[in-house]
């Protein structure tokens, strides 16, 4: 199981207006919240800490309880470890059920046990009466659903979502926030997700990182955060002068 990711000064530029240059450290058994106004950086700290895109200055460790992982974008028994919900779903030309055994069956995993553990992904989130239908089918609140079932489905050490419930209805964004929270309180796995909610990042998150321009400018609990900012940049945020 990893227990700890830690970011060191990573960074990427795109351009002349923007560049990520932050480090952070995110502990197993924790769910923590990634805020930050539009432009800030949260999707791109996101894929980057998820091992899809790589640094191009500073040094990302993925660490469990025997090993520590210098070079984890090189190693895919790791990166099977780790997955990442998309903010836009994407979904196979298959059944809902297909669609979640795809990455048990890349896996090796034998029929039975991924019947198994799609149907309780499925339960999790709601579409077990769905699983013969055509996923295009769906709408995209089910097909969001469906993401974070696939997600379940392969059992990760580390999840990360971006804004997993972002232009959803309440029923859709209730479902996928009592999964998230199942997940949580199952132990030790490590949660990390991107959200503009702050009723959902305090409904869900152990800890939150305020990002902004590229760099962290605050990390504190959820309760502190929200209670008493420690930077006028976060109190400006929260008051929602900049968004």
């Amino acid at each position: 199981m990893i227990k700890e990711i830690i970011a060191k000064d990573i960074v990427r530029t795109f351009n002349s207006r923007f560049s990520l240059h932050c480090s952070i450290h995110l502990e197993s058994g924790q769910t923590h919240a990634l805020l930050g106004p539009n432009g800030s950086g949260k999707s791109t700290l996101l894929r980057t800490l998820s091992l899809l895109e790589r640094p191009q200055q500073g040094e990302i460790i993925y660490r469990d309880e025997k090993e520590s992982y210098l070079n984890p974008f090189s190693d895919l028994a790791l990166r099977r470890r780790v997955t990442l919900v998309n903010t836009r779903p994407v979904v196979f030309r298959e059944s809902v059920l297909k669609n979640v055994t795809y990455g048990l069956r890349i896996r090796g995993i034998g029929r039975k046990e991924c019947m198994e553990r799609a149907m309780e992904a499925l339960r999790s989130v709601r579409l077990e009466d769905h699983k013969n239908q055509p996923a295009p089918l769906l709408s995209s609140g089910e097909k969001q659903r469906l993401s974070l079932a696939r997600a379940i489905a392969i059992d990760p050490d580390v999840l990360m979502l971006d804004e997993p419930t972002v232009n959803l209805d309440p029923e859709n964004t209730g479902i996928i926030e009592q999964a998230i929270m199942s997940l949580h309180e199952k132990g030790d796995r490590l949660i990390l997700f991107v959200t503009h909610n702050l009723f959902q990042a305090r409904k869900l998150a152990d800890k939150v990182f305020f990002i902004h321009n590229g760099r962290i400018i605050e990390q504190n609990s959820k309760e502190k955060f929200f209670s008493s900012p420690e930077t006028e940049l976060a109190r400006r945020f929260l008051r929602g002068e900049i968004y």
